[in-house]
């Protein structure tokens, strides 16, 4: 097992990051593994099925935080294959099986590092204004109300961390509480394409204030 630790450190770096419960906590940074040297080692590791249990554990809490940072369908898409390479691991553990597993959670990963910079092809400064712009978007948006959408999520997040800032423990009173919710509602009101409705904007008002409800309860 040590052995096996130090391959895996040799090849990935250690990422400060905070958990979900606000708490810090070192990680390893996934994204930063060298693919084509661990996949080297892992061909000279005896007991490969330790190095696979180390491998599942990084990528499960690499799939924690993305999706608790952006809960969309292709993130859930990668948890449900996640849990296919593992099921058909459990399954059957003989050495091709191992290979195999070992070379589809690699492939896996390197699906899940481009969807965590998605926010820099779509023109973002963090993944979580991503995560409200991916909350508002509809296949109907032309390319003018994609613009507009995108501009809508960014502003959107700035003002609704400014305002839980000024706030003291928002999410324990009611009427703190309904301030975020207003602000989210009237900036989606005044700001949002004019496709969207008022139904529309309704249910996308929910949805923001339950994401930022889940994810912003103290001032960030």
């Amino acid at each position: 097992m040590v052995q096996v630790n130090a391959i895996i450190s040799e090849y990935v770096d250690m990422d400060d990051a905070p958990s979900e419960a606000g708490e810090n906590a070192n990680r390893f940074d996934v994204s930063k593994i060298n693919f084509e040297l661990l996949r080297r080692e892992f061909a000279k590791v005896k007991r490969r099925n330790l190095m696979m249990r180390d491998l599942e554990e990084l990528i499960q809490q690499k799939l924690d935080r993305m999706i608790f940072t952006n809960p969309n369908p292709n993130r859930v898409n990668f948890y449900e294959r996640y849990q296919e390479i593992i099921d058909n691991y459990n399954s059957e553990q003989d050495r091709a099986t191992i290979e195999k597993t070992f070379n589809d959670l690699l492939d896996l990963v390197d699906g899940m590092n481009q969807e965590e910079q998605r926010y820099v092809r779509e023109g973002f400064e963090n993944d979580e204004e991503l995560s409200l712009y991916d909350i508002l978007f509809r296949d109907d948006l032309s390319k003018n109300d994609i613009k507009k959408v995108k501009e809508v999520a960014a502003s959107l997040l700035k003002k609704i961390k400014a305002k839980i800032a000024e706030l003291d423990h928002w999410t324990d009173k009611q009427e703190t509480q309904t301030i975020v919710e207003l602000l989210i509602r009237n900036s989606l009101w005044e700001e949002l394409p004019s496709c969207y409705d008022q139904e529309s904007i309704a249910e996308y008002r929910r949805r923001i204030y339950e994401f930022v409800y889940t994810r912003y309860k103290e001032a960030v």
